[in-house]
C-alpha cells in the first residue's frame, strides 16, 4: 500500500515515516493509507500468545465484517459528502477535526466535523458512533485520493516504452517535485499493471494485502530515486545550457516590466502566467466580481485569486474580498498575489484563514518559471 504522512506529508510504500522519526523530537506523525482497509482499527493486534491462539479468529472475523460495513457506507457516502465536506472546509488540521467532544464546545455552540457526525449517522453510518475517530481517518483518506487522482490525470500523458524514458519525460515537465511524488508513479503503474519492460518484478504483491510488506523493497526504491537524480540533474543541466545560448532579454518580463502594469493589466498578465506553466484559468469580469480577478485550476483544486498590483503594502481588505469570493463561488483554495508586499495584520488574517499570500519575491519566482518556459517555447519554434 502507500501512506501519506500526516505530519511532514511525505509519501511512501512505508507504514513509517522516515523522515519524523530520523529527526526525532518528539514529533507524532501517521500515516495516511490510499486505502482505508489498511488502518489500524482493521487489523488485528496481538494480545500475547496464548490469548492470540484462543481469540484472535473470532476477532479477526469481526474486523472483517466491521471493515466490510464501513467500507461499504464510506463508499455509499463518500460522493457527495465526504467530497463536499473536504471542498467546503478551510482544512483538515487537527484542530478542526477533534471529534472527542461531539456536543456544544465552549462557545456553545456545534464544531463542523460534529455536525458532519450527525449527517453520517443519520445516512446510516451508524459504525462511527462506536468508532468516532474513523471519521477523522476517512477523511483524511479522502483528502489523499484526491491527490492521487490529479496525479493520475496527469501522469497519463508521460508514460513512455520504459520506465527511464516515463520518469524523463515526467521530470521535464514537474521538476524538482518528482522527489514527492516518485512513489505515486510507481503505485500508478503497479496499479494500472502498466508493463514497461521488466519493472514487474519490481512489486511485492502481498503488499495488497499484508500492511507489512512494502510494494517496492527499499533496495529497488532507493536505485530508482538514484536513477531519478540523474535524470533530474542533466534536466537542469541542459535547461541553464539553453538558457545560456538563447537567452534573448527582449523576450523576458522582469518585475520592472510587472510594476509598469495597471490593475487590469496585471490580471490579464497573471492569466497567461498561470496558463504558460500549467493551470486552467479562468476569467471575471472586471467589475462586480465578489473579490475574484480569476481562477485557476489543477490536479482538481480550483483556486480563487485576487490580484493587487500596488506601490504600497497590501492589507486586511484583500485577504477579507478572497475569502468571501471563496466563500461565494464555492472554491477550494485562496489566494492573494501582488507585486508587493503584505501588512503584518494581512499575514496574521490568511495564516487563520487558510488563504495563500503570494508576494513580491513569491512572484519573482513564479515570474522564472514563466521565462523558462519561453525558452522552451523559442528553441521549438525559433532554432
Amino acid at each position: 500500500m502507500i501512506y501519506k504522512c500526516n505530519t511532514c506529508f511525505q509519501i511512501t510504500f512505508s507504514t513509517k515515516c522516515h523522515k519524523c522519526s530520523i529527526e526525532g523530537n518528539g514529533i507524532e506523525y501517521e500515516m495516511i493509507p490510499l486505502d482505508p482497509s489498511f488502518y489500524d482499527e482493521f487489523q488485528y493486534q496481538s494480545k500475547g500468545f496464548f490469548k492470540d491462539i484462543l481469540g484472535k479468529k473470532k476477532e479477526t472475523e469481526k474486523l472483517r465484517n466491521l471493515l466490510s460495513e464501513v467500507l461499504k457506507k464510506y463508499h455509499l457516502l463518500k460522493k457527495p459528502y465526504f467530497q463536499n465536506f473536504i471542498h467546503t472546509s478551510n482544512s483538515l488540521s487537527s484542530d478542526n477535526l477533534d471529534i472527542n467532544d461531539l456536543g456544544f464546545n465552549m462557545q456553545g455552540s456545534y464544531s463542523q466535523i460534529s455536525l458532519f457526525h450527525e449527517v453520517l449517522v443519520r445516512e446510516g453510518f451508524v459504525e462511527l458512533k462506536e468508532q468516532p475517530n474513523l471519521l477523522n481517518k476517512l477523511l483524511f483518506t479522502t483528502e489523499f485520493s484526491f491527490e492521487y487522482k490529479g496525479f493520475e490525470k496527469e501522469i497519463q500523458r508521460h508514460i513512455k516504452e520504459n520506465l527511464d524514458k516515463t520518469i524523463t519525460s515526467w521530470i521535464a515537465e514537474v521538476g524538482i517535485v518528482y522527489r514527492d511524488e516518485l512513489c505515486f508513479l510507481l503505485y500508478y503503474l503497479w496499479k494500472k499493471n502498466i508493463d514497461l519492460g521488466n519493472i514487474k518484478n519490481l512489486f511485492n504483491e502481498e503488499a495488497a494485502t499484508n500492511k507489512d510488506t512494502l510494494l517496492v523493497s527499499s533496495v529497488s526504491l532507493a536505485g530508482i530515486e538514484e536513477n531519478a537524480a540523474k535524470i533530474y540533474f542533466d534536466n537542469i543541466v541542459g535547461r541553464l545550457g539553453n538558457k545560456l545560448k538563447n537567452f534573448s532579454p527582449e523576450r523576458f518580463i522582469s518585475m520592472h516590466y510587472v510594476d509598469s502594469l495597471d490593475g487590469f493589466q496585471f490580471e490579464d498578465f497573471l492569466c497567461k502566467l498561470f496558463s504558460s506553466i500549467g493551470f486552467n484559468i479562468t476569467e471575471t469580469k472586471k467589475t462586480g466580481d465578489q473579490g475574484a480577478d480569476l481562477f485557476i485550476e489543477r490536479f482538481g483544486k480550483n483556486t480563487v485569486v485576487q490580484a493587487k498590483n500596488y506601490s504600497q503594502n497590501v492589507g486586511n481588505s484583500a485577504v477579507q474580498q478572497v475569502i468571501s469570493a471563496k466563500t461565494f463561488y464555492k472554491c477550494d483554495d485562496a489566494m492573494v498575489i501582488t507585486n508587493s508586499y503584505f501588512t503584518r495584520s494581512a499575514k496574521e488574517l490568511a495564516e487563520a484563514s487558510n488563504v495563500q499570500l503570494i508576494d513580491r519575491n513569491g512572484l519573482q519566482i513564479y515570474l522564472d518559471e514563466y521565462n523558462e518556459k519561453l525558452i522552451e517555447e523559442f528553441e521549438t519554434t525559433d532554432v
